[in-house]
């Protein structure tokens, strides 16, 4: 019963996008919307007793950024990724210095930079912002079925011959950025954070879906961001797949503690930490950067970048997206002399309510 689809040789692009976007729905037409969706229920009733799918695609992103992180000027980048519907489900996701799993227990994220390993622990509901949910074909057709009417975004419905010489069935759903950007910062950051247009394309003979891509509208012109490069389904899962090793030497990421003191870090804004912050990584007091970030320990890679620096400016903060924190500008001169500027993202949706640096260095 596996089926592989393959598109070697074909002159067209695939992608897949994050489960956030997913979920976005689509509308068009009376006529269209009433096709489309057959095309989906049959393509949800084709999958309903799957076993297991591995997937591989790639993303246009940098190697060790966050799984649904996009970047319109960087390269592809594979990602690959397999689910099993047994009891209990697993899942793992995994791209270049990154990789996540979920063994029917608990969930398990490492990620490989600076010369040192993180990891973070979860729950068996902790997705990692992975694509894990893609798998999941059934669930994610059913959301954009029944989500159509509620924002009626525009669809079409067309036919193909797919690179096999069998019919296929094409639904273009074209989306929008979601989220407050007035200021763009965040803007074709990620999926949901940009206008696209998304492809599903499906067997007609099956029902089941060969692929998916997915377009970023930029102003240079449409850009491939996913793209899907094989599914297959009913695939085999030994168990190794879902088992990680973890080095002796990790750095483990957890929720921010609450300090003795935390009140005097809960009162201070998200431009009064940004400056704590730097102020603590130019007098090198390691156990003071500590507070405003989540990590067991600082690596060194982090205090040869940014210890001894200067302060030379700290903005306004400001939302971007659909971001659940803020971002601070700012601008410092690193010991080695380079002036580096940026926008510091800080949150404080944690049990400290203090805020904490989750990005912008």
């Amino acid at each position: 019963m596996r089926k592989r689809y393959g598109k070697a040789g074909l002159g067209l692009a695939a992608g897949v996008a994050v489960a956030a976007v997913l979920f976005v729905p689509w509308g068009g037409t009376a006529g269209h919307r009433a096709t489309a969706a057959e095309v989906f229920a049959q393509a949800i009733a084709a999958v309903a007793e799957l076993q297991s799918v591995h997937m591989k695609l790639n993303v246009r992103t940098t190697p060790n950024e966050n799984f649904a992180a996009i970047h319109l000027d960087a390269e592809m980048v594979p990602q690959e990724m397999w689910a099993d519907f047994g009891d209990p489900p697993r899942w793992r996701v995994e791209k270049a210095g990154r990789v996540a799993v979920m063994d029917g227990r608990s969930s398990l994220l490492l990620i490989d930079i600076t010369a040192s390993v993180f990891a973070v622990r979860g729950s068996v509901n902790q997705t990692f912002d992975s694509w894990q949910e893609l798998t999941h074909v059934d669930r994610v057709l059913d959301t954009e079925l029944r989500l159509a009417e509620k924002m009626g975004w525009d669809l079409e419905l067309t036919h193909e011959q797919g690179p096999d010489g069998q019919p296929r069935l094409v639904v273009t759903i074209e989306a929008r950025a979601q989220g407050d950007f007035t200021h763009d910062w965040c803007k074709n950051k990620s999926i949901s954070a940009s206008d696209n247009r998304r492809v599903y394309r499906f067997d007609a003979g099956t029902h089941r879906l060969e692929d998916l891509e997915v377009w970023v509208h930029a102003e240079e012109g449409d850009v491939l961001v996913l793209d899907i490069t094989e599914i297959e389904y009913d695939a085999p899962t030994p168990d190794e797949l879902f088992a990680l090793s973890v080095p002796d030497d990790v750095i483990w990421v957890e929720e921010p503690a609450i300090l003795p003191n935390n009140q005097q870090y809960a009162r201070m804004t998200a431009a009064q930490a940004a400056r704590a912050f730097f102020s603590a990584c130019a007098a090198e007091d390691w156990d003071e950067v500590r507070k405003f970030g989540s990590v067991s320990e600082v690596p060194q890679g982090y205090k040869d970048l940014l210890g001894r620096l200067e302060i030379l400016r700290i903005g306004e903060p400001f939302e971007s997206g659909r971001y659940p924190g803020l971002f601070v500008p700012y601008e410092v001169r690193l010991n080695s002399g380079v002036v580096k500027s940026g926008n510091l993202a800080l949150r404080d949706d944690n049990p400290a309510r203090r805020f904490v640096v989750d990005g912008g260095i």
